[in-house]
């Protein structure tokens, strides 16, 4: 089991040839291994940037790790997954599709990566603004790692916006946090704002209280760093696997709704796999799945109009493949992770397989290994 990530992130350039250095060509262009066609300065130094983020996002999850493993266990929804994440999640084969590998978002402590994000930007807010009172709007699983960074930081307030269509299974389950909070002292109340996710987006960043900080799902940078661990996390693990077979190419597949996962989680990859030797001739493909239709029942986990501006530059710069897919397509990678692993999961989880089944240029083979991100279990 990893322990963590920060343990394998050893940037020694002493073993790298001078080529692989960054360089500027005669374009202006920064050179890069793993960016065979560079970066602009403009794409660049953003990319850094968020990358910080990310590594000091780690090192605030390292801080909390036995507390939230510890509220894990009171998780009866984990309680046949084995010894509960906080949240390093399992890379885990599958058992019907060679060279196909899950990433077990499912197993944190509120069945959702999104749990990574809320804890991060929860502690930087408090340790670094001293702020005690929360707003946040989600359709359940930003929610859910809220209100579970809220049972392990304890601010004095925390306000959660949710759209009238939110799942009834999640409802149940913020209402049941929500009790949990309100007896330990933390005030917790859920209100419904609009129809949509992007309807009760807009009343929360409309109704921000002065004393209140605002935990954006999937536009706040350190949320996005946290998911960004994620991609911390896959360094170490799909490093493991390339030293016990010669794979060419890794190809990554995940839901997009405001593109947070992706965003974190493709730029912690991308630009620490640069300078991984086991990474040197591994070509590093992303693909990012969107609903075709934002009324799809499967869909409810990322039924968000458009990818956020800033996560939409990045996942641009980092040539991230955006497509959509459709509910029959999540219906059928749902059935095919309950065959493959006994366990449930959300519709956009079960997209992420789709495209290992019935694409080409994305089946999994003796050259291609490939990473579903089963992003949430909640279903």
């Amino acid at each position: 089991m990893l322990e963590s990530p920060n343990a394998y992130l050893k940037f020694d350039l002493n073993h790298l040839a001078a080529s692989t250095i960054p360089a500027i060509d005669e374009d202006g262009r920064i050179r890069l291994p793993g960016f065979p066609a560079g970066l602009s300065i403009q794409s660049y130094l953003p990319l850094v940037h968020r990358y910080a983020k990310i590594l000091e996002a780690s090192r605030i999850l390292d801080r909390y790790r036995d507390n939230l493993r510890l509220l894990a266990r009171f998780n009866p929804a984990l309680a046949n997954s084995g010894e509960p994440q906080a949240p390093l999640t399992a890379l885990t084969p599958s058992t019907l599709l060679p060279h196909l590998y899950y990433k077990r978002e499912d197993q944190t402590a509120t069945r959702a990566y999104k749990l990574r994000g809320a804890v991060v930007g929860m502690a930087k807010f408090m340790e670094s603004n001293h702020v005690k009172r929360f707003l946040t709007v989600s359709t359940g699983n930003h929610a859910l790692g809220v209100l579970k960074a809220a049972e392990l930081l304890l601010p004095q307030a925390v306000r959660l916006v949710v759209p009238g269509n939110t799942a009834a299974l999640k409802l149940e389950k913020l209402r049941k946090a929500i009790d949990g909070l309100n007896a330990n002292g933390v005030q917790a109340d859920l209100l419904f704002k609009g129809s949509t996710f992007d309807e009760a987006r807009a009343w929360a960043m409309a109704n921000q209280g002065q004393d209140e900080a605002y935990l954006d799902p999937y536009n706040d940078p350190w949320v996005v760093a946290g998911q960004g661990t994620l991609g911390l996390e896959l360094l170490a693990q799909i490093g493991d696997l390339l030293g016990q077979h010669p794979y060419e190419e890794v190809v990554i597949i995940a839901p997009i709704g405001g593109g947070g996962l992706l965003t974190g989680t493709a730029t912690a990859l991308k630009l620490a796999s640069a300078w991984e030797p086991a990474f040197r001739n591994v070509n590093i493909r992303f693909l990012g799945l969107r609903l075709a239709d934002l009324q799809a029942p499967l869909g409810d986990a990322i039924r968000v109009a458009q990818i956020a501006p800033d996560n939409l530059q990045a996942l641009n710069a980092l040539t991230v493949s955006v497509q959509t897919m459709i509910q029959e397509d999540m219906a059928q990678g749902v059935r095919f992770v309950q065959n493959d692993l006994g366990q449930t999961v959300e519709g956009a989880s079960g997209g992420t397989v789709y495209p290992a089944l019935k694409a080409e240029e994305y089946s999994p083979n003796q050259r291609r290994l490939v990473v579903s991100l089963l992003s949430g279990g909640n279903a």
